[in-house]
Parts: C-alpha cells; structure tokens; sequence
C-alpha cells in the first residue's frame, strides 16, 4: 500500500525523536557580522528548478521570500548557450519538461510561451571505446529495443515511483537489487547501456533510482519545450517577479532554527551581509552532507546521521567545438570493448557525443562514479577526444576546444539497498517540518523539472500551515 505524504507528516508529529539537549547537542552561538536586517515568511537555499518553484508559488500567495543561489543566475541545471554569430541556442543542460499540470501552470503564470512535443527519436549510435581507442561498431538496435520493451513492463508494475520515495512496507525486492543483476534475471541487459547515462556505476546500483530516472514519463514521451528554445527564460522570468528577494551569487555561512518559528540566516552577497529572519526554511540544495555543512547550518545530530548515507554520482555537461569531426558517426557513444554483455560505458569518460544545430560544436557528456574537480574532467574529456583523433574518427590537426562546461554533481544522490530496506526514505521524509525546515530536490524524488515541481507543490501547503 502506498504511504501518503499527509500520512508521514503526521508519522512525524507523533515519532518520538531524542531531545536535542539530552543528546548533547548543543548549537554554536550565532554570530553574524551584518549591515542589515531583512524579513521575510520563508527563506529558500537554491535556486535550481525545487528553489525557484518554491518561492514562486510563495509568491502567488503573498509571502514573502528570500530566494538565495549561489551561482550568478537561477536555474539549477538549466544551461542554455546562445552562439553569437548564428543566434541559436543550444540546450545543453536540462531539455525539455515532462507534460504535467503543474509545469503548464507554472509556464502560463510566467508567460513563457511553450509548445509541446516529442523528443527526437533515438538514431543509430555509434560505439566507440574511448578507454583504449578503439572497437568501432554498431549494435543491433532490435536487440535493445525489445529489452526496454521488457524493462517498460517491469516499470508498470511500480506506478508509486511517480511520486516520491513513498514505498510500500515490506519494500519489493525487485527493487533493491543490483540493477546488473535485475537486468540479467529479466534478460534485459542488451538494454542497459541505455539506462546508464547519468547513473554512475549503474550495474551495481539499487534498481529503484533506474526507475524512478528513467520513469514511465520517458516512455510516455509527452513533453513542454520553451517556445523561444530557451530554458534559462523560466528562470529569468521568475528572477524579474521575485525581485527583490532573490539573492544571487550569495551564500550564508550561519544559519541558526529555533523552535518559535525563527530561522536566522547570515547570508553574504555582493551587495554586503544581510542577516535574515523567516519564519520557515525550505533546503533545496544537495542534502549531502559536505552540501548541507556548507551553509553553516545547524544540523541536530540525527539530520547528520540521516545525510550522510547519501554517495554521490559525477555527471559533467559541455558544449566542446570539435573540427572535423564526421556528424556520420553520431551520436557517438561510449562502450567498453571488454564489456560483451551490457557494452557500457568505462567511467570516469565520456558518456556520449551528441550533435547540435550549431556546425562543429558538439554537447559531451562526461560520467563518473564519485564526484571530480572540474579540472580533472575537462583534461580527460580532451584526452578522449585524443584518442577519438588517433582512431580516424576527428579528421585534421585543429584541437578540439570546449566552449561552455557545467558540473551537475551530485546529479542523483542515493544510499545502499540496505539503509532503504531499513526505512532510510521514511527516515528521511520524516525531517519535513522539523524545527521550521523543509526539504526538496532529485534527493528527494528524481532529477526531473516537472515532476520536482509537483512535489515541492505537496509541500507547501505545510509550508504555509500557521503563517499569519
């Protein structure tokens, strides 16, 4: 049976967590050295696609908000490029947006013009070891597509994915095996490689976080495009109606939660430090641990406990200009000679090379299974790029050139099979409310916009519950 989120809030009330003080815990004084003083119902940490649905919404009610990102503009993972010369814009971040209420809604209410569509039927890739260079081939595209067939079928039968980690009690099985091993006992596996992008060590992880990314919203293929071609419009557009609580290239380093609905945020800005009063605090940044310490927040000892089991998995985006480089081949994909079974990918490398509509440049998309600097992961992506050249496949002597670079780590934050069965989700959903705090964000459903949405809207309700 399928737990609701009304439900585990109420589960949440009632648990009888350990006192702060009887378990020693006792925060640091909050110092904040600060020019001003703001006031405001909520404060919200991130403004990537949860953030900034949040305190839209917040808004649509008349609260008031601070909206606080880190990097100089809203949008998360939303990397739109526009070529100078041309006038086209590549999205090389987030694409499109799962057909739903809640994005149609939040499209109107931002007057962004959308259309709706499709996404491209998948071509005919071609596979190429970037690891050692070589082993250029096709695969049988049959093969692949009877085993999503089967895969779609076994998705069918967990439709509660949709929503969250709600999970019914005892947890399937099915879903807490190894994904290399769930694809073997459905002969799925000449399926995998097309699952992998964005997972890390796919073989090995819980199938649950397989399914939920790649969810019955991918094989439904209903999607919103932005009219314009331009995702980072959404985010630009809410930036202009949030003004002026919207924070950029701001962090705070204290925040302090107490229990009479006053939530203190040092909050450092380009403009000077401001000291922050909100009656409530939603997190919609990473929850792991280095993430959530970063913001100097005021974390009890169970809230540490719980983010920690969170792994990280790398996932890297760029635009690369790469001459002479035979648009024949692509989309290029990665496959490891050595792996005859599931033909994935060899990480840390490159996931795949796909073409846009701007001649020579090129989206790469890069993997890893625990996160790198972002140094590290361009010298590589170029290294690939050496061995693509002395294969035949990059014709002429002009070096590839990467032109814009995104890193989306933790692109999925997960925990082992084990910590689920133990009820970690539960664990996790319970911290919802708790001291004026709540949390969203792909840790807490999946890594897509619209669905993110549709969650972060469940939660407001209990947002807002006993604002004046």
């Amino acid at each position: 049976m399928k737990t609701s989120f009304a439900c585990l809030l109420v589960g949440m009330l009632i648990l009888n967590f350990i006192d702060l003080s009887r378990a020693g815990y006792i925060p640091l004084p909050f110092q904040c050295d600060y020019n001003t003083t703001i006031f405001v119902d909520v404060a919200v940490l991130g403004g990537g696609a949860s953030g900034t649905y949040a305190a839209v919404q917040l808004h649509r009610q008349n609260r008031t908000i601070a909206l606080i990102e880190r990097e100089e503009k809203l949008g998360g993972q939303v990397n739109t490029y526009l070529d100078s010369e041309t006038g086209i814009t590549v999205e090389y971040g987030v694409n499109q947006y799962t057909l739903s209420d809640v994005a149609v809604q939040l499209f109107e209410y931002l007057r962004v013009p959308y259309v709706r569509g499709t996404a491209n039927s998948r071509q005919s890739a071609t596979y190429f070891d970037f690891n050692t260079g070589g082993n250029v081939y096709k695969k049988n595209e049959n093969i692949s597509a009877e085993a999503l067939e089967t895969y779609r079928e076994q998705l069918a039968r967990y439709p509660y994915l949709e929503d969250g980690f709600f999970l019914p009690d005892p947890i399937p099985e099915d879903l807490l095996l190894p994904f290399g091993d769930f694809a073997r006992n459905f002969g799925m596996e000449h399926g995998v490689s097309e699952l992998s992008v964005g997972m890390g060590d796919v073989l090995n992880l819980p199938t649950i976080y397989v399914m939920k990314h790649y969810g019955s919203a991918i094989f439904q293929n209903e999607f919103l495009f932005t009219a314009h071609k331009n995702n980072q419009e959404i985010y630009d557009r809410a930036k202009g109606l949030l003004e002026p609580g919207v924070f950029l290239s701001s962090r705070s380093h204290r925040i302090q939660r107490h229990g009479d609905g006053d939530v203190r945020l040092c909050l450092e800005t380009p403009a000077g430090t401001h000291l922050v009063h909100a009656k409530r605090l939603i997190v919609a940044i990473p929850p792991t641990l280095e993430s959530i310490q970063s913001t100097g927040i005021d974390l009890a000892p169970e809230e540490q406990a719980i983010f920690s089991n969170f792994s990280q998995i790398g996932y890297y985006t760029s635009l690369v200009r790469i001459p002479g480089l035979a648009n024949s081949h692509l989309p290029l994909e990665n496959a490891d000679g050595n792996d005859t079974i599931f033909g994935l990918a060899k990480l840390p490398g490159i996931w795949r090379i796909l073409q846009t509509a701007i001649p020579g440049l090129y989206i790469v998309e890069y993997g890893s299974k625990a996160v790198l600097s972002d140094d590290v992961v361009q010298r590589q992506i170029l290294a690939d790029l050496t061995r693509l050249r002395d294969a035949g496949l990059i014709s002429g002597e002009e070096e590839p050139q990467i032109v814009r670079f995104s890193n989306h780590s933790p692109f999925y934050p997960y925990v082992e099979a084990e910590s689920i069965r133990r009820g970690f989700y539960q664990q996790l959903y319970a911290l919802q409310g708790r001291r004026n705090t709540f949390w969203t964000g792909s840790a807490f459903h999946v890594p897509d916009s619209s669905l993110l949405w549709r969650f972060t809207e469940s939660l407001l309700s209990e947002v807002t519950a006993g604002l004046l």
